[in-house]
């Protein structure tokens, strides 16, 4: 079977969430003899293949610049980009588009579209003006019109197979939910060496608790800073600094002014982007893992967190429920205050503590990559049968 992919997610500076499900799947992907793999990337710069890929997969690199692919894919300009990932070679027999965007399809093979959420949709405001301009109608152009016949979607959870089936209708029936898997390294516990090497790398204080994420309106800082300066107020001998992991991204001016004025902002650290091999040790050092997010698609870090062995406390909404089940505990993502007691109270609780771990771990062992990647194969059999 021959399969195109369109890997330009895997050229973005760092790799985040959907980067992360693409680079787990494809690695598992390319090991699978009967698949033939044909990659399309754009513009000059890295590509974040998984080890081992570029010997089984052939890439077509577009010499235009990514403003213009973007462009043209938009207005359907020149080749359609599954033809673009055909690159002069035998036809191909499915498209996986890993993520909505610019592109347009030829119609000549079915595709496999993923959606991991629609949080544009629901909170267009937490979002750049550019995207808001042009990405976004770009997605829904592709949800309503741009699949070709005989197409599936592949939502990441049922929360979003859901969403997609109410917003977008027409795709109901072609909708099958594909959930994300856990790198094994997570459940391993990290070495000391590992654990004092990423201490020292990135100032990490002696006791934290640990958020992670890219530093954006939809992760709701601006809540778990406000819980923590409550906390801080009520018990100034706290012992735990909060540390948050993840690059600063958009729209977080607000969130600045909100910490210039609080008076625990010296024990808030914010350590910018860790990459996969550091997070386990980041992780397994942490006393609480929060993550108060407002809408998730799935939410890997939660994941990673309860396989490292670390008590989580995330938002009861979107697809986080799904992830956490109870083996966490959720909270609504607009109450500081109750934030506040929750942390505070959990973090005294070596009980509840170990309890949280003990699901957290077992819970955490029922996703695997291997199984998405299998689900997968599945899709492209379902199309090419």
């Amino acid at each position: 079977m021959r399969l195109g992919v369109d890997i330009r997610c895997l050229q973005d500076r760092w790799r985040t969430g959907v980067g992360e499900y693409v680079w787990q799947t494809l690695k598992v992907l390319s090991t699978d003899p009967s698949l033939h793999l044909r990659g399309f990337a754009n513009a000059a710069g890295r590509i974040d293949l998984p080890p081992g890929l570029e010997r089984v997969v052939e890439i077509h690199r577009s010499r235009v610049p990514n403003k213009f692919m973007n462009l043209k894919q938009f207005w359907r300009l020149g080749q359609p980009i599954d033809e673009l990932a055909r690159a002069r070679s035998e036809p191909l027999d499915i498209f996986w588009l890993p993520n909505p965007g610019f592109a347009f399809l030829s119609g000549r093979r079915p595709a496999v579209l993923t959606v991991h959420d629609l949080a544009f949709m629901h909170f267009p405001e937490l979002f750049p003006h550019r995207g808001r301009l042009w990405y976004f109608p770009a997605v829904k152009r592709l949800l309503t019109q741009g699949l070709p016949p005989r197409s599936l979607v592949a939502a990441v959870s049922q929360h979003t197979a859901d969403d997609v089936a109410h917003c977008f209708p027409v795709l109901r029936e072609r909708i099958r939910v594909v959930p994300p898997g856990l790198d094994a390294r997570y459940l391993e516990a990290p070495t000391a060496e590992a654990c004092g090497q990423v201490r020292q790398r990135y100032g990490l204080p002696a006791q934290y608790l640990l958020s992670l994420g890219t530093v954006e309106p939809r992760k709701n800082y601006a809540l778990l800073v406000a819980a923590y300066e409550e906390i801080v107020r009520q018990n100034k001998n706290y012992p735990y600094d909060l540390v948050i992991a993840g690059a600063w991204g958009w729209r977080t001016a607000s969130l600045r002014r909100l910490l210039a004025r609080l008076t625990s902002r010296g024990r808030i650290h914010f350590i910018g982007y860790v990459p996969d091999e550091d997070k386990p040790a980041l992780y397994a050092q942490a006393k609480l893992f929060l993550y108060p997010s407002l809408y998730e698609g799935i939410g890997l870090p939660p994941l990673e967190a309860m396989a490292a062995g670390v008590p989580v406390v995330a938002s009861q909404s979107s697809s986080l429920p799904e992830v956490v089940g109870e083996s966490g505990i959720l909270l609504s993502p607009y109450q500081p205050e109750v934030w506040a007691h929750t942390i505070s109270w959990l973090s005294g609780d070596s009980m509840a503590q170990q309890q949280l771990v003990e699901r957290g771990r077992a819970r955490a062992k029922l996703f695997s990559w291997v199984n998405t990647a299998t689900a997968y194969q599945t899709l492209f059999r379902e199309l090419t049968t």
